[in-house]
């Protein structure tokens, strides 16, 4: 009887795997029937297969080098998808037919996972609208200005740290470690109205939250790339995408610093979740399942507003302190634009106008956005039957991928564009995405809320860096990227030396 179940279920196994053969086989002429060159692909994985060995960001730059053309395709899995590598159709899908991929692809069951579902960059029209439209006031020049107050303060903290960990003791420098803590002070006040310092004390919750979420071990990669790129199995399995234990730790903070907002009658929106419960009360909110979902939905937009301005930010301020560590000149024209805003400002700390009156650091930020995107691609999913060109009709429910990587590589739109070169964008500001070749930040409705809040606090810090430090290589001019992290970011943290200016 054993022996006749076992084999019943080795035929079923064993017809699975056949009809998923034939399905896979079927799938995979897709692009070749509709005339579009695309990755070849392997059976089950698709183009998927250096999940977990290599960057996706060092795929996507392959796959620039490799595809000159505007469009090709990809499949993740089994299921088909387009890569864009062109300006004018990545402005076609972010901006003028925007109605027709008004979704990101990314997806995560509500049920399972309210916070990896319901937050503004993953949740679905039209209730992302309202969510946008009710979180852009928290973001707005008035608030960076008295945010950038913090920003400077936590900025002085670091230069500290380095002075205490890295110049007297010698220790080791992790920049991505550094940076981390700087941005979780930042972040701590402006969502949760809490002041802390990390990088006094070496822990604050803000910070235990995120060394859940991106603590890029084998598993949490795993889990975190498949919600990007096979949202369907991430769902299957109910995977977290901000990890179980993150969830955990961002609802208790959040019900804690309600509490004490309920106790001490404290009102006001000096922060997203006093915002947040203003608008609520105010039933600005979307209201489809009553006060549990509203809460959801709050704690969701704290989540992962933490997750993006640390993850993102401190991976570029690692960079730009590596590059000019590579290029001294640069480093010293910015030393002395600096120094001439300071004599003029006649400050010791260059306050929110002051820094952005400095070009030459806008440039040098700008600069490493666009050699080091830490975003490589910009996924939507078209939710409506489209023309991209006279060539090519876009089907109902399929993933369309802008190559980032691809148009800030590409070398008609910056000669040598390996080489990393700041004046490339003298005179540019926050806004400028220089005719869609500058897209760091995505583009369109949906592009990054946290946009001029990431650059201010990558200005305060580097500002402040440079001023007391002169920066030096401590190892060859390459990082290996992090084969684990969807996002960029580099394998062992990155190392510098400093060197206090006299």
């Amino acid at each position: 009887m054993i022996a006749s179940i076992i084999q019943l279920f080795l035929v079923f196994i064993l017809s699975c795997l056949t009809l998923f053969y034939f399905f896979s086989r079927s799938n995979y002429g897709y692009w070749k029937k509709r005339g579009v060159p695309y990755d070849q692909p392997k059976l089950f994985f698709g183009s998927l297969s250096f999940l977990m060995r290599t960057s996706a960001w060092d795929v996507f730059y392959d796959l620039s080098k490799k595809y000159k053309c505007d469009y090709f395709g990809i499949f993740l899995s089994w299921k088909p998808a387009l890569v864009i590598n062109s300006k004018e159709l990545a402005k076609k899908v972010l901006v003028k037919e925007n109605d027709s991929y008004q979704d990101r692809y990314i997806s995560s069951g509500a049920e399972d996972d309210p916070l990896g579902a319901l937050n503004l960059f993953t949740i679905k029209s039209p209730q992302w609208m309202q969510i946008r439209h009710e979180i852009t006031p928290t973001l707005t020049s008035m608030r960076l200005k008295a945010i950038t107050e913090i920003m400077n303060s936590n900025a002085t903290e670091v230069v500290n740290r380095i002075q205490k960990d890295h110049v007297d003791s010698n220790k080791p420098v992790d920049l991505k470690n550094l940076f981390s803590m700087y941005t979780s002070d930042t972040i701590a006040y402006n969502v949760f109205g809490i002041r802390v310092s990390s990088l006094k004390e070496l822990t604050s919750p803000v910070l235990a939250i995120t060394r859940y979420m991106i603590r890029w071990n084998f598993w949490r990669g795993l889990e975190f790339t498949l919600f990007f790129l096979l949202p369907a199995v991430a769902k299957f399995f109910r995977m977290k995408l901000l990890s179980h234990t993150a969830n955990e730790y961002i609802k208790k903070l959040y019900h804690e610093v309600v509490a004490e907002r309920e106790k001490t009658g404290q009102t006001g929106d000096k922060d997203l979740v006093s915002h947040l419960l203003k608008s609520n009360a105010n039933s600005k909110l979307p209201a489809e399942s009553g006060s549990q979902y509203a809460e959801k939905l709050m704690m969701a937009q704290a989540g992962f507003f933490i997750l993006g301005a640390m993850e993102t930010s401190s991976t570029t301020m690692s960079y730009i302190l590596y590059e000019l560590a590579h290029h001294p000149d640069e480093q010293e024209k910015l030393y002395e634009e600096l120094s001439a805003a300071l004599n003029e400002s006649g400050k010791d700390v260059l306050d929110y106008d002051d820094l952005l009156k400095v070009k030459y650091l806008t440039a040098c930020i700008h600069e490493t956005l666009r050699l080091h995107p830490p975003v490589p691609h910009l996924d939507r999913m078209c939710n409506k039957k489209c023309q991209l060109t006279d060539e090519l009709t876009i089907e109902a429910g399929t993933p369309v991928f802008v190559n980032v990587v691809s148009i800030h590589y590409n070398g008609d739109y910056y000669p040598d564009p390996e080489q990393w070169r700041p004046e490339r964008f003298n005179d540019s500001t926050d806004t400028d995405n220089h005719d869609f070749t500058f897209i760091p930040f995505g583009d369109g409705p949906r592009f990054c809320i946290g946009k001029r809040y990431a650059m201010m606090q990558i200005r305060a810090v580097i500002a402040q860096i440079i001023k007391k430090y002169r920066i030096k290589p401590d190892g060859p001019h390459t990082w290996q990227t992090d084969p684990y992290s969807v996002f960029l970011r580099p394998k062992h943290g990155g190392r510098v030396k400093f060197i206090p200016r006299s």
